[in-house]
């Protein structure tokens, strides 16, 4: 995800967690679109494994006098309202550990949140979901957590046409509206009310509620070439011309990622231009951005960088999630480092340049003083999406690959992958792979980057003989390679790491008398200068 809000700390707030005394299976929604009333309607059933003995089942639900809901189990079921966000419906009957139900969720009305009738910045209208991080619960009864996931099967009925007036209110006329969504979304012949048509789908892979997506409005189809699996983008006609421009590089990402990594853990991919709250919303295999992406500088640089962001989350935040709110540096620091990673092999800005301006962005962050990268100090979830999750994120990555060397780095990750692919995990998991691949204990390094706030802030005093380095932050020393080079008498460049444990640590230099001395110059350290 490409975050326009950054939030500032706030107390922590209970709402936001999982039911541990259930494991949702799979959701199977029928969903009613009229734009013309911007009301929806519909069912869903919930399938659901206890994990203790129930007599109620809990779920996530936005209060709202405007949404009626009612749930039932061959009979209407009563249910309360814990909170305003979460309701406990009675079970006809206890129901023990190990056995699964079946719950029916009626719903009809405006929808709260998360289900959205509006119109793009051309006057179009459109229906989309924007759930990221707790909004899918603003229409759908469900567990609205990033470590529940499940499997989903949509059935969507929409209007086969819709009139569009354009900008100046001059004309007006029927356009066919496409839909596009989680599992991708086919059109069926199914019998639906005048005017109507039934879209469906059924999606192979578990997935979060957050990554459950659909939308539907009159896009033209733009084709991308170089792989079965790129379905034609949905984009605002009158952006074509410039998102063609920027749509042309995925068939490389895609051989790159699954070469690296491991296979692409979907059916299909698209990206999909919609009235997001977002930059970009990495929904599995069908990507949000937002309207105004496409109007950047000729070249295109900057939406394909958030092309490539969006796309490295298929693995990396979709197909490997994370279990709780505090662990999204797992989804936003991967797809910070692997998206100019993908972005700098197809004309993008060169990698290393990509990390120093991530670093530089970082260092001017209030959080990046105050926080740990794993915290759950927020009021809502959104506020996880801040400059120590995406950049810190991305630079905990970096260092661990100077910690461990590129090859070894690399073979880990896959390994990571590949082991978790499809499930939902914690950085002690990450940890794991890592110290499996490196056959070293990495707990140190894991609970410096992690689990503290802020960076060694170092000062250099150079010498023709040796350099003194110094650690002035608060606390303790940290514990990191220090990357340094110079010119030594002969004239020859010596690049060397050090071992940096102390508060002052002296550094002699070979080839003395040294020159030309430089801290970092594979930009390979997250640190502040002083």
């Amino acid at each position: 995800m490409l975050a326009l809000l950054i939030a500032l700390p706030q107390a922590a707030d209970e709402r936001f967690r999982d039911y541990p005394e259930t494991d949702v299976l799979a959701y199977d929604i029928e969903l009613v679109l009229d734009p013309a009333t911007q009301t929806a309607s519909g069912k869903e059933h919930v399938r659901i494994r206890a994990q203790r003995e129930l007599s109620a089942v809990r779920l996530d639900s936005r209060a709202s006098a405007e949404w009626k809901l009612e749930f039932r189990m061959e009979q209407p079921l009563a249910f309360a309202r814990e909170t305003d966000e979460r309701v406990s419906v009675a079970l006809p009957h206890a129901v023990g550990a190990g056995e699964e139900l079946t719950l029916e969720a009626d719903f009809s009305g405006k929808p709260p949140d998360g289900l959205y009738f509006g119109r793009s910045r051309y006057g179009e209208p459109w229906v989309y979901t924007d759930h990221y991080s707790v909004r899918a619960h603003g229409w759908l009864p469900c567990e609205d957590h990033p470590g529940d996931r499940a499997l989903f099967s949509l059935a969507l009925t929409v209007p086969e046409k819709l009139w569009v007036v354009s900008a100046d209110g001059l004309e007006r006329k029927e356009e066919r509206l496409e839909v596009v969504g989680t599992g991708g979304l086919e059109r069926t012949k199914e019998p639906a009310p005048p005017g109507f048509v039934v879209w469906r789908s059924a999606c192979k892979s578990e997935l979060p509620t957050y990554l459950l997506a659909f939308a539907a409005g009159p896009w033209e189809r733009l084709h991308e070439i170089g792989d079965r699996r790129l379905r034609p983008h949905f984009i605002y006609r009158q952006d074509l011309a410039n998102a063609s421009k920027a749509l042309l590089h995925h068939a490389r990402w895609l051989e790159r990622m699954e070469r690296v990594f491991g296979p692409y853990p979907y059916e299909s991919y698209c990206v999909a231009q919609v009235p997001t709250r977002w930059g970009g919303m990495e929904n599995a295999g069908n990507t949000w951005v937002m309207e105004s992406l496409f109007d950047a500088e000729p070249d295109s640089r900057s939406a394909v960088g958030v092309l490539a962001h969006e796309f490295a989350h298929q693995w990396f935040g979709d197909g490997v999630g994370y279990a709780d709110w505090q662990e999204v540096w797992l989804s936003e620091g991967f797809a910070s480092f692997f998206g100019p990673w993908l972005a700098s092999e197809t004309g993008g800005k060169p990698f290393a340049d990509a990390l120093r301006g991530e670093r530089e962005q970082w260092l001017a962050s209030e959080e990046g003083r105050t926080l740990p990268v794993r915290w759950r100090g927020f009021d809502n979830p959104d506020g996880a999406l801040n400059a120590n999750t995406y950049p810190k994120g991305a630079w905990i990555l970096r260092m661990l690959e100077k910690e461990l060397g590129d090859e070894t780095f690399f073979a880990s990750i896959a390994s990571y992958y590949r082991e978790n692919v499809g499930t939902a995990v914690t950085s002690a998991t990450f940890r794991a792979a890592m110290e499996r691949a490196a056959k070293r204990d990495l707990g140190a390094f894991f609970q410096e980057w992690l689990e503290r706030p802020g960076c060694p802030e170092l000062s250099f005093a150079w010498t023709p003989s040796d350099v003194t380095v110094r650690q002035l932050q608060t606390g303790e020393p940290f514990d990191f390679l220090l990357p340094l080079r110079w010119t030594g008498a002969d004239g020859k460049t010596h690049d060397h790491d050090f071992r940096i444990r102390e508060r002052e640590t002296r550094l002699e230099l070979e080839g003395a008398p040294a020159k030309d001395g430089v801290v970092d110059p594979n930009v390979e350290l997250l640190y502040r200068a002083r």
